[in-house]
């Protein structure tokens, strides 16, 4: 919250500790979350303010600085900063792919599988920015199927530059997943497994049971759902 200045004034002050730790040779891409405020998301003069503080971080891309609603104002901004502009993970079909795609709204979508309708229907969304020349990212916040889904997708796909993956990998993971999500030295290697790789057991369901609302918290570990 603030005006656009201390906006960008503090995502510039993200940036700036990062750097500091991690040292030049870290890519580090910013997500801007359309503000992280859900009651006032980002207009496009602040997104522009705020691009235009961070153009000198030299970011991988900047994610969702805008609402997901709005392909115009992406094109917009796409038009008016050097940074690479991400966006695409609440898309859920294919026509919303195609009206961003048509706006040029992206340098880089972000396709989640679990919620465009399946591994083919990402892969459509994937050749359609690949037509287009746009690199893809995948947005993979999910606890097991759809992680796993975004992962096949992700190597199957020409054009994906990074596959996201959550920041810890908790129990229920590990029990749907197990060794079919391989990492070595920073660098996630291909599934080799059988089918997308997750094994759903009656105790893994009793020990993990459904609760309304819940879908991102089990996506990451450590977060609390409050009433």
């Amino acid at each position: 919250a603030g005006s656009p200045q201390q906006i960008a004034d503090f995502e510039s002050a993200k940036l700036d500790a990062l750097r500091a730790h991690s040292g030049p040779g870290l890519k580090i891409a910013l997500d801007g979350h359309m503000g992280n405020n859900p009651g006032q998301t980002w207009d496009l003069p602040t997104a522009l303010t705020v691009c235009r503080a961070i153009e000198p971080y030299d970011l991988l891309f900047f994610e969702e600085p805008l609402h997901y609603t709005d392909p115009w104002g992406y094109a917009e901004l796409r038009r008016a900063t050097p940074i690479p502009i991400a966006g695409g993970e609440c898309l859920t079909t294919m026509y919303e792919w195609r009206v961003f795609a048509e706006q040029d709204s992206f340098d880089i979508g972000q396709p989640d599988a679990a919620f465009t309708g399946g591994l083919g229907e990402f892969m459509r969304v994937a050749a359609l920015l690949a037509g287009k020349g746009r690199q893809i990212a995948t947005h993979s916040w999910a606890a097991g199927g759809g992680f796993m889904q975004n992962l096949h997708c992700g190597f199957a796909a020409e054009n994906t530059t990074v596959l996201e993956i959550a920041p810890a990998y908790g129990p229920l993971h590990r029990e749907i997943i197990g060794d079919s999500f391989r990492m070595v030295d920073g660098q996630v290697l291909p599934p080799d497994c059988v089918g997308l790789g997750i094994t759903l057991s009656e105790a893994t369901k009793a020990r993990f049971p459904f609760v309304p609302g819940s879908g991102e918290f089990n996506s990451v570990p450590g977060k609390v759902l409050v009433d």
